[in-house]
């Protein structure tokens, strides 16, 4: 059978788009999900389960609506600047996609090698990952290198450069308020869940 490499190229290109867009919409679905976790905090947020919130989030990350079935509307209550958190959706898909190289010890085939990963990477940045300001201490290649390391482990997915991104652009989000330590506290415990979902979804789907 006659092997053609651009079509074969093509394929795996294709292939990296699907999954990118899948990584997009977990991004996109954190994001809503901030409006909705600072529209509990309006009220008695003391009495809120947030196993509740959580447990929901989790259930679809590809859904940017889901947590509207507590009964919520989400919150444009942002005192900061709007335009730096309608920024924040892109950062978020960027801190995802920077940890793709991790999936290669989720999922061994020779089919997703490092190319493949790449093509993966440019895929989410071309769809709109990014990251001027320099707020993910993480990059790609070097995350690369780890992945390949079986000595190495994995770093964990933490919230701390989402802190850094509120101390940076979010403007009142900044402020040392009981609304703002709920948020933080929110998004510490729900980041990494998120992204453990991420994982689960795109080991799968890479099968």
């Amino acid at each position: 059978m006659w092997y053609n490499p651009i079509m074969k190229q093509t394929q795996t290109q294709t292939e990296a788009q699907v999954f990118s867009a899948t990584i997009e919409k977990a991004a996109r679905s954190l994001h809503n999900s901030i409006r909705y976790i600072y529209a509990v905090s309006m009220g008695d947020f003391y009495n809120v389960n947030v196993k509740d919130l959580f447990k929901l989030s989790l259930t679809d990350i590809s859904s940017p609506n889901i947590l509207s079935n507590l009964g919520l509307s989400p919150s444009d209550d942002f005192r900061g600047d709007l335009k730096e958190f309608s920024k924040l959706a892109d950062l978020m898909f960027y801190a995802f996609a920077v940890r793709l190289p991790y999936l290669r010890r989720r999922v061994v085939s020779p089919k997703y090698n490092d190319r493949f990963l790449r093509d993966l990477y440019e895929a989410c940045l071309t769809a709109g990952a990014s990251d001027p300001s320099n707020i993910v201490q993480e990059d790609f290649k070097s995350n690369m290198k780890l992945a390949k390391s079986a000595k190495a482990p994995e770093p964990p997915f933490s919230g701390e450069w989402f802190r850094r991104w509120v101390y940076s652009c979010g403007g009142e989000l900044a402020a040392i308020t009981n609304r703002n330590m709920f948020l933080l506290g929110c998004m510490d415990a729900l980041l990494p869940l998120y992204y453990a979902k991420l994982t689960d979804i795109l080991a799968e789907q890479l099968k």
